[in-house]
């Protein structure tokens, strides 16, 4: 997968991995991010990095829902210098939404996933990722899972 250098454009491999409870509990107290990361031990949280780098570059933790055939995004952040309107690097979430589009293919889920935006992202979640309005929540599933797959990861497998 590839994040963009804002000001050169720039492409630089990344890469996507779990991180083990212990690693988890570290981040409470981060300054880089906004939310306590430490209340996501009971969720799978993975790490986006750019590959041969150790700084956490964005955070997202899911819950799996096998009996409803979806995976829940229940928190996504990047790291504070890489949001906004001056990040450095860009396709920070989009890779991390993909790779969860990806594990829910994995898993036989049709690429369903979903989460519950604040109120004033709706329309970026719909506009940037294609996520559709399902009550309180909003998902993707197959085609739109694919186009973010495809947008976002290329050929790329989890």
């Amino acid at each position: 997968m590839k994040l963009i250098e804002t000001k050169t454009g720039k492409k630089l491999d990344a890469t996507i991995e779990r991180l083990i409870k212990s690693a988890i509990k570290k981040l409470k107290g981060n300054k880089k991010f906004i939310f306590d990361w430490s209340l996501e031990l009971d969720n799978g949280v993975y790490k986006i990095n750019l590959i041969e780098e150790e700084e956490i570059l964005g955070l997202i933790s899911i819950i799996d829902f096998p009996e409803e055939f979806r995976l829940h995004i229940n928190l996504i952040e990047s790291s504070k210098k890489y949001r906004g309107k001056k990040k450095l690097l860009d396709n920070i979430p989009g890779c991390l939404i993909a790779f969860v589009c990806q594990l829910s293919f994995k898993k036989g889920y049709e690429g369903f996933v979903s989460l519950v935006p604040k109120t004033e992202l709706i329309k970026f979640y719909n506009n940037k990722y294609g996520f559709e309005q399902m009550g309180s929540q909003m998902a993707l599933y197959y085609e739109k899972s694919n186009s973010v797959i495809d947008k976002y990861l290329g050929n790329e497998k989890v």
